[in-house]
């Protein structure tokens, strides 16, 4: 040691100082130290990215893309199954990790893919629907044969989140070209094969990487049916290598198998399948990768594929696992200058907000004309195109019930931009079935057991005539069929006649709750109308009903009357109704005004005039939720209606505690708050929502305008409830003054 340090140390005459010449060495070292695994971008391997599918889990790749960029690492490929296509999708087209970290945490993944429009979105035609108890789901009919999705979802509100944030690609059909080369991957499930999608949409082509089997419609590109592409090919080693990429750096979230007690039901099994066959390609894509490759499995902990809202703790995930693994990819790392010219050649490009089109067209395969649905499009060649309100307009045709998807791309047609609406047919249509029941107990020996079902022909005319037949059996029977014929392309003015046949029990009262007799009202006629929608939100139309009846004594003491009857007359109604829930409301508004002046020029055995409306409307702040109402009628002159025409009130919500129409009279008054609160934390496409709530209700019904607003009665209640995809289901206790009270169990919309 006392040699080397006097060595150091020790000038020899004429010879340089050695100390001298190790400098340059020295300052070479400690470069080399402080520059550890930079290169040139001259002379570096070319890298590429195969993100795995997961789900939720996906939002792990964040935080690695994240990680590599601090890193200076260059992306030079891009290969994704599934969310992993989203991600590296939506990356390579220009999103930042920021962008990309907000848009998962701030998308609503459960309105997502509830496929059913909005129904603030919906016809107005079609909301008045809602007040049956049929289900919401409409399997297909026609030819004798029953038809059905080949999805729960077909991701009609998943496309139109995926085309808002993929807009940088609007004009672009060559996946090349974007910001980073780009390749989704799915499976032909006709061959079990990977398909890998280059071209074309790039929304439909990471829609098709990840439509899961059984759960989202498969997509149909080129000829082929495209599933999931974590069947065949989870983690797209070989499709980054197949570039002819230098270097892979895969990202394998892994998706854990269920255990035998959450194996539950089809979708569950489905799902399992699915993740077996995952599992397996994923191994094999794993040994394809070389010893330069670079391997990073995120610890997701509890983080499972539908968990949405644990996305950010995904993403933080993801940003610990690359930094675990920077020690294998840092030597691929850019010099501070290389990757500044890295990054002005990778910049995206600027966003269309508001592209100018040269031309609108329209692709559509059903029965609805072309002009219909352009008419509902506020979009106009040579003007910009607002796409705010192009995705309304979209929501808008969606909403009319016809379309299995609606979807938008821009097109470049040599020197001219062109708007394509895309509008595809279901499937199973376009005739429908519904099936719905309904059970009642008052707990006081009044229960009721309905069963029903509707057949609808949809689109019989350009403009969208509708024929819709209505069966209801049990204690209330109904036969109802009407066709609604509009006129214009908007749907806007239409004729709508019906024909109507109904029965219905009506109790007389001794005293409170004390049912001393009961009729059977019977009721069979048509009603013919000229109306005209007001967008979504209302509807205003005048007509004509005439038909007859009877009431019989159904239990009862003799002597009572009994006796049949005509009735027919003239009536203006305006409707009203922008309510996202018809059965459990968290926003919105619902009401009618109707004037009805029935005489006997039209066949009606009394001549009389009546007036009446309700509204209610619905606020939410988190879990909390507050309807109030109003309602009132009346004759508008001195006397009494007819039996089978009177105001009702009683039943659940309607004076609680009073039995369902113990109430009848000439005039009616009635107010009620009804709030309620979410006691569940369910999120996803199958939620069932359970709340708890109470209400506070007062009015009263009168045989006389002079009485009318004397000894009012105030009443309430409380329930438990249960939005569940048969309808809700209340558990419900109701007590009023005068002693009335009764508990309700009922399943079922109250119609």
């Amino acid at each position: 040691m006392s040699r080397l340090h006097s060595g150091l140390g020790t000038v020899s005459s004429g010879s340089r100082c050695v100390r001298c010449r190790l400098w340059p060495v020295l300052v070479i070292m400690l470069a080399s130290v402080f520059w550890v695994g930079a290169v040139d971008a001259a002379d570096r391997p070319r890298i590429g990215l195969a993100l795995s599918g997961g789900g939720a889990r996906g939002a792990a790749h964040i935080g690695v893309l994240r990680v590599l960029e601090e890193n200076r690492i260059p992306i030079d490929f891009i290969a994704g199954t599934s969310m992993g296509a989203i991600i590296g999708g939506l990356y390579a087209s220009g999103l930042s990790t920021d962008e990309l970290e907000r848009a998962l945490t701030e998308i609503d993944w459960v309105d997502v893919f509830a496929d059913r429009p909005a129904r603030e979105q919906r016809s107005f035609l079609k909301k008045r629907d809602d007040s049956s108890f049929l289900v919401k789901a409409r399997p297909g009919f026609s030819d004798g044969k029953l038809k059905l999705p080949k999805g729960l979802v077909q991701g009609q509100k998943l496309s139109l989140v995926l085309e808002e944030l993929a807009q940088r690609t609007a004009l672009v059909s060559n996946f090349d070209d974007f910001r980073i080369p780009f390749r989704a991957v799915a499976t032909d499930i006709a061959t079990g094969e990977p398909v890998v999608l280059s071209s074309g949409s790039l929304v439909d082509a990471m829609r098709a990487s990840m439509s899961i089997p059984g759960a989202l419609e498969p997509m149909q590109i080129d000829g082929r049916l495209l599933v999931d592409g974590g069947v065949s090919d989870n983690l797209p080693v070989d499709v980054v290598k197949a570039a002819g990429i230098d270097v892979v750096i895969a990202v394998s979230l892994g998706t854990p198998l269920s255990p035998t007690e959450d194996l539950t039901s089809v979708l569950a099994i489905t799902d399992q399948l699915t993740t077996i066959m995952t599992q397996q390609n994923t191994r094999i894509q794993i040994s394809n990768l070389g010893p330069d490759d670079v391997l990073i499995e995120p610890d997701l902990r509890e983080v499972g594929t539908a968990d949405f809202t644990e996305a950010v703790d995904a993403v933080a995930y993801g940003v610990e696992a690359a930094e675990a693994a920077a020690g294998q990819f840092r030597r691929y790392a850019l010099t501070d200058s290389a990757h500044a010219q890295y990054r002005v050649g990778n910049m995206a490009a600027a966003v269309p907000s508001s592209p100018v089109v040269d031309a609108i067209r329209i692709e559509n395969d059903s029965r609805l004309s072309d002009a219909a649905l352009k008419a509902r499009l506020r979009a106009k060649t040579g003007e910009p195109v607002k796409l705010d309100e192009l995705k309304e307009d979209i929501d808008q045709i969606y909403g009319l019930d016809v379309f299995q998807t609606v979807s938008y791309r821009f097109e470049q047609e040599g020197n001219e931009t062109a708007l394509v609406v895309d509008a595809k047919a279901k499937e199973w249509g376009p005739n429908y079935l519904q099936f719905g029941l309904s059970l009642q107990d008052d707990v006081n020996g009044s229960s009721k057991f309905n069963f029903g079902a509707a057949y609808t022909m949809t689109a019989l005319s350009d403009y969208g005539a509708e024929w819709r037949t209505q069966i209801r059996i049990g204690e209330d029977p109904l036969l109802a069929t009407r066709y609604h014929y509009p006129f214009d392309p908007n749907a806007v003015y239409f004729v709508e006649p019906q024909l109507i046949y109904e029965k219905f029990n009506q109790g007389i009262y001794s005293s409170v709750n004390q049912q001393s007799a009961e009729y059977r009202i019977g009721r069979w006629g048509g009603d013919l109308a000229l109306g005209r929608e007001l967008g979504t939100w209302g509807e205003v139309r005048a007509g004509l009903r005439s038909g007859r009846g009877s009431y019989k004594v159904r239990v009862g003491p003799p002597g009572l009357p009994e006796e049949d009857f005509s009735f027919g007359g003239f009536y203006t109604r305006l409707s009203l109704d922008t309510l996202d829930n018809v059965d459990f409301p968290h926003r919105g508004y619902r009401g009618f005004l109707e004037y009805y002046n029935s005489t006997q020029k039209l066949n009606a055995d009394d001549s009389y005039q009546t007036l009446a409306g309700e509204f209610s409307m619905a606020s939410t702040w988190g879990r909390h939720s507050l309807v109030g109402g109003f309602a009132a009628g009346g004759a508008l002159s001195e006397g009494e209606l007819p039996v089978y025409d009177r105001f009702e009130l009683g039943g659940f919500l309607n004076l609680s505690g009073y039995a369902e129409r113990e109430l009848t009279g000439s005039q009616l008054a009635f107010g009620s708050m009804v709030y309620y609160y979410r006691l569940d934390d369910s999120t996803g496409p199958l939620q069932i929502p359970v709340y708890l709530g109470g209400s506070a209700e007062l009015g009263n019904v009168w045989q006389q305008r002079a009485d009318f607003g004397n000894d009012w009665l105030a009443a309430g209640s409380l329930f438990v409830g249960v939005d569940t995809f048969l309808g809700p289901f209340y558990l419900a206790y109701g007590v009023a003054e005068g002693g009335a009270s009764s508990a309700y169990i009922f399943l079922g919309t109250r119609y």
